[in-house]
């Protein structure tokens, strides 16, 4: 038996804080006006006699939303919201209003809102342990706890999103030595800088290895491919407790539609979150903590700059928007946590390959340092891995910091590691997209017109018109109309997305079926939409649900 599977499972246990806020109706009556209005606590949408009211949280990552025109938008990542349907622009996710009422029937004179916060509780361990995280890379930590140890998401070697991203940082010479010694593995999520295949190679194949219960299984599918079979997939409504060593562990889901986790580990009366990479985690039920772990760099996505909807001085804002966000989000977390220590962590990556050149120079990211005044302002220690890869905490407390002086790997030619990396497959690539698709079991209103080019996106290989609504996919000719292809699509009354991808790494997508959201996170393509709209089921369904051995073979 494992150490996993010698744990206790528990149900989550939360604190509840309830607030009744009182509206008087005449009041609502006489000052909500027709359309879209907020106050401090939340939004409303009057139509005649009917009024909704919504709370004021972004359901993408916990950001307050205010009105804008006639909808509600977030300041974090630009989601908007329609008040009138409930609907985001953005994405097909919807907002439950807290009351909707018809102010023509008979209503008390005084109604209640219940803006209900709930905490995720701890464990009642008093003991004073000794917990050492060591850095290995990325997102990689080696946690050693009383005689148990485990690791986080290796990405030790390589690249990730299909040779678009390389790590800043190398890996100390003894990171497979140690990973191997550990008693478990955490893999939050299966994007390849998490779930990392050629990493995982280099690890024994009896490990254990601890994941979220996804319901669409993506991530533990992805892990038992690669040659384990001893996985634990956690629900997220339980705990892993061993009472002899003060210990538990808590998976946590992203508050988004995502399949994305955070990991809660308990030691004796130390305190630890990992939010990863994890959007309103937990649905902003946190718990207090030691330490806050978190990505911090921002960059991390095909948006806006795979995106040819906007101009590159539409770029620019957008870009230093969504690293703000970054900023925001982390303080916020660190004041709901009440975390003591701050370590910014799983953002040690950049664009290497000078095929990627537009990319490296528009793509900026946050330092480490800035998050100093983040941490001053809310009265928290930055632990800075740029001078530290080891801690060494002594129940709450702070003991040590050890500079890692370990040998580096080597390091290697990025565009010979391309080449190689591509050129294992030769097949024809018309009946590979072919029998790919027809394979998918996909339905949506929506028509993609795939085009196969060269690494600059400026010749054209090959061209595929793909309609999951009647699900017919054809090879079309190169110089097919754009204009006409998108306005026969749209009259149809489908969505157009239009995705250039490099057909070297289009070959290894399919022929692996990794999941398709590596193209547009590793900046392997150029997509062009209509409407304007995150086309979430279909890159939800094809990162998610059609990967792995059964997408690679149709």
């Amino acid at each position: 038996m494992n150490y996993l599977e010698s744990l206790i499972q528990q149900p989550l246990k939360y604190t509840e804080n309830n607030e009744v806020i009182e509206k008087n109706i005449d009041d609502l009556i006489q000052n909500i006006k027709d359309g879209p209005s907020q106050d401090e606590n939340f939004l409303y949408f009057r139509s005649g006699e009917r009024i909704k009211i919504f709370d004021r949280v972004c359901d993408h990552n916990g950001g307050k939303l205010s009105v804008k025109g006639m909808s509600a938008r977030c300041p974090l990542h630009g989601w908007e919201l329609d008040l009138e349907s409930g609907s985001y622009a953005n994405v097909h996710c919807e907002k439950k209003p807290l009351l909707d009422i018809n102010i023509n029937k008979s209503n008390p004179s005084i109604i209640s809102i219940e803006k209900s916060s709930k905490r995720l509780c701890s464990d009642d361990f008093d003991e004073i342990k000794k917990t050492e995280i060591r850095f290995i890379n990325h997102a990689s930590l080696i946690f050693k706890l009383d005689g148990i140890s485990f690791a986080t998401d290796p990405w030790i070697i390589g690249s990730a999103f299909c040779n678009g991203w390389w790590l800043t940082k190398n890996s100390p010479h003894d990171a497979f030595v140690e990973i191997n010694k550990c008693d478990f593995i955490y893999i939050s999520h299966n994007h390849p800088d998490h779930l990392h295949k050629d990493s995982l190679k280099h690890i024994r194949k009896d490990m254990p290895i601890l994941t979220a219960n996804f319901l669409s299984g993506s991530t533990k599918k992805l892990i038992n491919e690669s040659g384990f079979s001893d996985i634990v997939a956690m629900d997220f409504v339980t705990k892993l407790t061993d009472f002899s060593n003060q210990l538990s562990f808590s998976v946590l889901k992203s508050g988004d539609f995502r399949d994305d986790s955070g990991l809660y580990i308990q030691h004796g009366r130390f305190k630890c979150l990992l939010t990863v990479d994890s959007h309103f985690l937990n649905f902003g039920k946190l718990p207090k903590v030691d330490l806050l772990a978190s990505s911090f760099a921002g960059g991390s996505t095909g948006f806006p700059i795979c995106f040819e909807n906007y101009t590159e001085q539409e770029k620019t804002p957008i870009i230093t928007r969504n690293r703000k966000a970054y900023k925001v989000i982390n303080s916020s977390n660190i004041r709901e946590t009440q975390a003591r220590y701050f370590l910014p962590y799983a953002g040690f990556f950049m664009e290497k390959a000078k095929r990627d050149n537009y990319v490296k120079k528009l793509n900026k990211k946050n330092s480490i340092e800035e998050f100093e005044e983040t941490c001053e302002i809310n009265k928290c220690s930055l632990l800075n891995l740029d001078k530290y890869q080891k801690f060494v905490f002594n129940g709450s407390q702070l003991e040590s910091q050890t500079v890692d002086k370990a040998k580096k790997n080597p390091s290697y030619d990025v565009d010979e590691y391309i080449s190689k990396s591509i050129s294992k497959y030769k097949d024809n690539l018309s009946d590979n997209v072919l029998s790919y698709f027809r394979g998918c079991n996909f339905k949506d209103s929506l028509t993609v017109d795939l085009i196969a080019t060269n690494d600059n996106f400026s010749t054209y290989y090959d061209r595929f018109l793909l309609n999951f609504k009647t699900n017919v996919y054809n090879r079309i000719s190169l110089d097919s109309d754009n204009t006409q292809i998108e306005n026969d699509v749209l009259s149809s009354n489908c969505r157009y997305l239009q995705i250039k991808v490099r057909a070297s790494e289009l070959f290894v997508v399919l022929k692996e079926g990794k999941p398709w959201e590596d193209l547009a996170i590793g900046f392997q393509c150029r997509i062009y939409r209509q409407p304007n709209i995150y086309n979430s089921e279909f890159w939800f369904y094809f990162t998610n649900i059609y990967i792995g051995n059964a997408a690679a073979t149709g």
